[in-house]
């Protein structure tokens, strides 16, 4: 199967993170009709805030073909998708991960 498109950016315009803390930011990101796809979330740098920090690149939830499905998933892949939450988990980091999206 050829690749149609491809779609990718980094989450936010700004660098989420905590300091002292944790936290989970979210991204949604809907489609206009059901797109076939295969997304990935991809975490290229780490910016401790302290000690003992952790950082989780990952896509939350997607929707296929009418169905959520919730969970931590690195990648997904789609054969209807119509949205997408990308979600970042910070605790005493800052980061600001890139979400490719390939179209086929």
């Amino acid at each position: 199967m050829a690749v149609a498109g491809a779609f990718g950016a980094v989450y936010f315009g700004n660098l989420p993170g905590t300091i002292g803390t944790s936290f989970t930011f979210t991204l949604p990101q809907t489609f206009g009709k059901p797109q076939n796809i295969l997304a990935f979330a991809l975490l290229s740098r780490i910016t401790e805030s302290d000690d003992q920090t952790e950082t989780i690149a990952s896509i939350s939830q997607f929707v296929d073909n009418g169905v959520t499905k919730n969970g931590t998933f690195p990648v997904i892949a789609a054969a209807k998708c119509t949205k997408i939450i990308w979600s970042l988990f910070c605790d005493h980091s800052f980061n600001n991960p890139t979400r490719l999206i390939l179209f086929f």
